[in-house]
């Protein structure tokens, strides 16, 4: 599916702000390398969190979102100015490369790393990127979230400190592909996922 003109306008509008936030910020943890070999991910853990989708709908994260279909699954963070705008729109260009291919069975979730981005806060935050039919946006209490988080590697943080890197679980639920930010073109992150469908 192609998106809505209003998700085209939505994308278009983040052009400045994309532009500007391409220059490497400074003090950020954005060392991570691949875990289990090259391009590996043999030390996540994913737990069967809780959480809530932008509608406050429950989500399972092992029973609902992974098993069912390849998932590229990122992180975000509301009011995060640098690293999650670029992490969000590149999800947007991974959906419309997958959808060019036919491959809207691929999906495209977005895990906020702090607890108190409420379901109706993540929904705005995604309302700006104008994002299609395959991607959803979690968010859960901490006792929920915060396992998750650790047992995938993302380190808890505020809009300055926190990494960015993308994962990929193929169609059994098994991590696959840790890729960070440095490697995360829109063009790596498709084709892993096309990778993981294989």
């Amino acid at each position: 599916m192609t998106p809505s003109p209003s998700g085209h306008a939505a994308r278009a509008s983040l052009a400045l702000v994309l532009a500007l936030a391409a220059v490497p910020a400074t003090g950020l943890t954005l060392g991570v390398t691949a875990r289990g070999g090259a391009g590996g991910a043999a030390a996540v853990v994913a737990t069967d969190a809780e959480l809530r989708d932008t509608r406050s709908r429950p989500v399972r994260f092992r029973s609902d979102v992974l098993g069912r279909g390849v998932t590229l699954v990122s992180f975000t963070l509301v009011g995060c100015q640098v690293q999650c705008p670029l992490s969000d729109h590149r999800m947007n260009l991974v959906e419309d490369a997958l959808a060019a291919r036919g491959r809207g069975d691929v999906r495209l979730v977005t895990l906020t790393i702090n607890p108190d981005n409420r379901p109706e806060d993540l929904r705005r935050h995604a309302e700006q990127f104008g994002p299609g039919p395959s991607r959803t946006f979690l968010t859960g209490v901490p006792d929920q979230l915060y396992p998750l988080l650790d047992g995938l590697g993302m380190v808890f943080g505020n809009a300055a400190d926190h990494p960015l890197f993308f994962l990929v679980f193929d169609a059994a639920g098994r991590a696959v592909a840790r890729i960070p930010e440095d490697r995360a073109t829109p063009e790596a992150l498709t084709a892993a996922v096309l990778a993981a469908a294989r």
